[in-house]
């Protein structure tokens, strides 16, 4: 599984539920992000139509992408966040 470094990376502006996030559709490897900043992934819908549908610390299966924020994200539960339409944002 190839990762990048954070700091190999050039990120894109997303929003996630009203939370600005750096994101890569790349794997970062954990060790290279900044402390106080947080890493999370995302993952694809089932059906791989190209729709970000969860977030977790890791994601194995439908892997989306990277996200990297200042403030942690509202993981609940089963330290999943489940995305509704309109959560995730392109800036």
């Amino acid at each position: 599984m190839m990762q990048l470094t954070y700091w190999q990376e050039k990120f894109t502006k997303v929003k996630v539920c009203g939370v600005e996030c750096d994101f890569s559709d790349m794997r970062i490897d954990r060790s290279t992000v900044p402390e106080g900043r947080y890493q999370y992934e995302i993952a694809d819908d089932d059906e791989s139509q190209g729709v970000a549908a969860r977030v977790r610390r890791g994601i194995m299966v439908n892997f989306f992408g990277t996200l990297i924020s200042d403030v942690p994200l509202p993981l609940v539960n089963d330290n999943v966040l489940w995305l509704q339409e309109g959560d995730f944002e392109w800036l």
